[in-house]
C-alpha cells in the first residue's frame, strides 16, 4: 500500500470519527444542557436526533474498521438472488476429515476466500454458506462468546443470533427470525432486537442500510466424501482440485454418503 493512500485513508476515518463524535456531543448538549427553557421541546427533539446520528454514524465506523480484523460483517440480509447455482459449484476443495467435525453441531470453516458451514450428521455432510441470510451473522456463532452454534434438528440448522432455520440440504427457509417461540426463550437476542430491527427496516432508512425481518434461501455447496475426507464444490473461479473427478452418478450432490468410518 502506498504511503499517499494509506494517509488517504487515516484522514478520511479520523474525519469520519470526529464528525462522530461530534454529532454524540451536540445530542447530549442539547439533551442535558438546554440552555434556554422556552425550547426545551425542540431541543429534546434535535437531541435525540443528533445522539442517533452520532451513535449510528461511529457503529458503522466501527464495522468498517474492525468489522474485517474480527470477521464479521456488515448486518445487513443477503439476497437469495445471489446464490450461485450448482451448475457453477464445480471447482472442489478438501475441507478436512469426517471424523474431526462434531456429529450434529455445525462448524465454520474457511475454503479459499469463502466461509462455508459444514454439517455432519452421521457418516454423512452437507455445506452452506456460514452467514446468515437474514442479517449477515455466523451461522455457528460467535468463539469466546455466549452465543454458540445450536445443534441440527430434524435436519434443519437455526441461526444463534435470531433464530431463523433453514434445511441443511437445501438451504430453503423453515422459520423466519424472530418467531414468537424464539423470542420467548431469548430475551435479548429475541424480544429485546425483533422491535429495533423492526424499527431501524422502517423508512426513512435507505434500502441498501436497512436489516431485515425476513430471511431468503441460503447459499448450499455440494458435497462429496472420498476415504474419509470432506470435499466441497466452490464457484469455479475459487481455486481446488483441478483433477476432472465427478460426484458419483446418482447420488444427489449436496449429500453424499460413505461406509461408516472404523471405530
Amino acid at each position: 500500500m502506498s504511503p499517499a493512500l494509506a494517509f488517504l485513508g487515516v484522514s478520511i476515518l479520523g474525519t469520519w470519527g470526529l464528525a462522530s463524535i461530534a454529532l454524540i456531543a451536540g445530542g447530549i448538549i442539547m439533551l442535558f444542557f438546554p440552555g434556554d427553557a422556552q425550547v426545551d421541546g425542540d431541543n429534546v427533539l434535535g437531541g435525540l436526533v443528533l445522539l442517533i446520528a452520532g451513535l449510528g454514524s461511529m457503529g458503522a465506523m466501527v464495522q468498517v474498521t474492525m468489522g474485517p480484523l474480527l470477521g464479521m460483517d456488515p448486518p445487513l440480509p443477503v439476497p437469495a438472488k445471489k446464490n450461485v447455482p450448482a451448475s457453477r459449484l464445480t471447482r472442489w476443495v478438501k475441507a478436512g476429515l469426517l471424523r474431526d467435525f462434531p456429529d450434529g453441531t455445525p462448524k465454520e470453516i474457511r475454503l479459499r476466500s469463502k466461509r462455508v458451514l459444514v454439517i455432519r450428521q452421521g457418516d454423512t455432510a452437507s455445506a452452506m454458506s456460514a452467514l446468515c441470510s437474514h442479517a449477515r451473522l455466523p451461522m455457528a456463532g460467535l468463539p469466546g462468546s455466549p452465543v454458540k452454534p445450536i445443534a441440527v434438528r430434524d435436519g434443519c440448522v437455526t441461526c444463534p443470533f435470531h433464530g431463523a432455520m433453514f434445511e441443511a440440504e437445501s438451504g430453503r427457509v423453515v422459520r423466519k427470525p424472530f418467531d414468537s417461540a424464539w423470542n420467548n426463550a431469548h430475551p435479548f437476542l429475541g424480544r429485546l432486537q425483533a422491535p429495533l430491527f423492526k424499527l431501524l427496516s422502517a423508512p426513512p432508512a435507505p434500502k441498501y442500510l436497512k436489516p431485515s425481518m425476513d430471511a431468503e434461501t441460503m447459499q448450499t455447496y455440494p458435497v462429496r466424501i472420498e476415504n474419509g475426507e470432506i470435499e466441497v464444490g466452490l464457484p469455479a473461479g475459487q481455486g481446488g482440485l483441478r483433477h476432472g473427478r465427478t460426484p458419483a452418478r446418482g447420488v444427489p450432490a449436496a449429500r453424499r454418503r460413505n461406509p461408516p468410518l472404523p471405530a
